[in-house]
C-alpha cells in the first residue's frame, strides 16, 4: 500500500512538472508575443488546464508568483478580453478561462494594424526628405511593401475565414 502511494505521488509530481515545462514553453512564446512574463504564463496555464478555468489561488500556487504578480497579469488579460471568468453557484470564487473568442478577436486586430502601420511609416518616409540616407529610405519602401502585401492578403485570407465559418 505503502509503495502504492508513493508511485502514484510520483507520477503526479512527474505530471506537474511536464505542466510545468510547457506553461514555461508556451510563456516564453507569448512573452515574445508582447505579453508581460506573468501575463504570458498565466494565459499558458489557462490554455492548459483541465478543466478549462482555474481560482485565483490555483494559479498563484502553480506559478509560485505573488499576489499582485497574478492580479496584475489576469487584469490585463481581461482587459485585452484574452481571458475572462466564471463564477459557480455556491461558490463566492471567481475562476478564470481564456477567452477563445476574445482571443480570435485580439489576434486579428493585431493583423488589421498592419495597414495602420504602414501609414505611419509611409508618413516617416514622405518626412524624410535628406538625400545623404538614400539606402535607410530604401529599406523602408521595402517594409511598407511588406505591410502593404501582408494586409491585402490578410483580407483575403479573413474572407476566406468568414465564407468556411459560414458554412459550418
Amino acid at each position: 500500500m505503502h509503495r502504492q502511494l508513493i508511485k502514484k505521488m510520483a507520477k503526479s509530481t512527474n505530471k506537474t512538472e511536464q505542466k510545468k515545462q510547457k506553461v514555461e514553453k508556451m510563456g516564453i512564446f507569448f512573452e515574445r508575443s508582447g505579453h508581460s512574463p506573468m501575463a504570458a504564463r498565466v494565459f499558458a496555464l489557462l490554455l492548459l488546464s483541465e478543466p478549462p478555468y482555474r481560482d485565483f489561488y490555483s494559479i498563484q500556487e502553480f506559478l509560485c508568483a505573488s499576489k499582485s504578480a497574478v492580479s496584475n497579469a489576469l487584469n490585463h488579460l481581461m482587459r485585452e478580453g484574452m481571458v475572462d471568468y466564471i463564477t459557480f453557484s455556491g461558490d463566492r470564487k471567481r475562476y478564470f478561462r481564456v477567452n477563445p473568442k476574445g482571443w480570435l478577436e485580439v489576434m486579428q486586430e493585431k493583423i488589421r494594424q498592419a495597414a495602420t502601420f504602414r501609414h505611419l511609416i509611409e508618413d516617416v518616409l514622405n518626412e524624410r526628405t535628406d538625400t545623404k540616407y538614400l539606402e535607410f529610405n530604401e529599406e523602408l519602401k521595402k517594409v511598407i511593401g511588406f505591410l502593404s502585401f501582408l494586409s491585402k492578403e490578410m483580407e483575403n485570407i479573413n474572407a476566406r475565414w468568414e465564407a468556411m465559418q459560414e458554412e459550418k
